[in-house]
């Protein structure tokens, strides 16, 4: 796991991954990681949507319903509208119809509390979508091995069962989960019988995950039946008369 805690590192974690992305092997897992991304943008729908995370003009190469999208990233890139800190976004509670997060749990120090910042922009009824990388790929039991050091290897590489639990947590539901499986031509890096093994696991995954309406449970108040129930009519009348002169004569008598 990330040893940072301050805005500064996230920031040069994130320049270095766009230099492993700028790479064979990085754009080749990308490519296929946008593939998948493509297939959850047509469900999307709403005002405004926001990337965060390593690819700033990941807006424009996807087609996506939301016209209106804002790229923030933490440190400059081209095609950021703004710089930001992930844990703590410049947005307003429930505002976003659309969040796109790629890799940022991944070089967070506390990616928990990142991905319960970017739930709060989320109005009910929006999407969260999470890119990661499967610790129980083969990417995943090369970094296990430490065979391999540096950009992605020293990522978090969080299951994607327990970002689903924390979405949980966090009233999201309707899970989508697409795999993002290795095709680079520099797979030659890993050993024949690791990448047999590893072969049916993807190496990463796309994630989304749709925010659930808060509902309000009414309590019902249990009333005592003590209430003098109304009469109506003449009967009701002249009942109702005949309690109040037993009343006045039962007080005239005690006296």
């Amino acid at each position: 796991m990330l040893k940072h805690n301050s805005l500064q590192s996230f920031g040069f974690e994130e320049r270095q991954f766009r230099l492993w992305a700028a790479s064979t092997q990085g754009s080749a897992f990308l490519a296929q990681e946008q593939l998948q991304l493509a297939q959850i943008m047509p469900k999307a729908f709403g005002h405004y949507s926001v990337y965060l995370g390593l690819n700033a003009c990941l807006s424009a190469q996807l087609e996506s319903p939301i016209k209106c999208a804002i790229a923030l990233t933490s440190s400059p890139y081209q095609g950021s509208h703004a710089l930001m800190d992930p844990h703590q976004l410049p947005l307003a509670n429930d505002a976003i119809d659309l969040v796109v997060m790629q890799h940022v749990l991944d070089i967070s120090h506390n990616p928990h509390g990142v991905l319960r910042e970017a739930s709060r922009i989320v109005q009910a009824g929006g999407r969260l979508v999470v890119t990661g990388f499967n610790p129980y790929g083969v990417w995943g039991l090369w970094r296990w091995l430490r065979l391999r050091g540096g950009v992605p290897w020293r990522a978090n590489f969080l299951a994607q069962s327990r970002v689903k639990d924390w979405l949980t947590l966090l009233n999201f539901g309707d899970f989508d989960i697409k795999p993002v499986y290795d095709c680079s031509p520099s797979k030659s890096i890993f050993p024949a019988w690791i990448r047999r093994i590893c072969r049916p696991v993807s190496t990463g995954y796309v994630l989304c995950a749709v925010k659930q309406e808060t509902r309000v449970h009414l309590l019902k108040t249990h009333w005592r039946n003590r209430l003098v129930k109304p009469s109506f009519g003449l009967a009701g009348a002249a009942r109702q008369d005949h309690q109040t002169n037993h009343t006045r004569h039962t007080i005239i008598g005690d006296q």
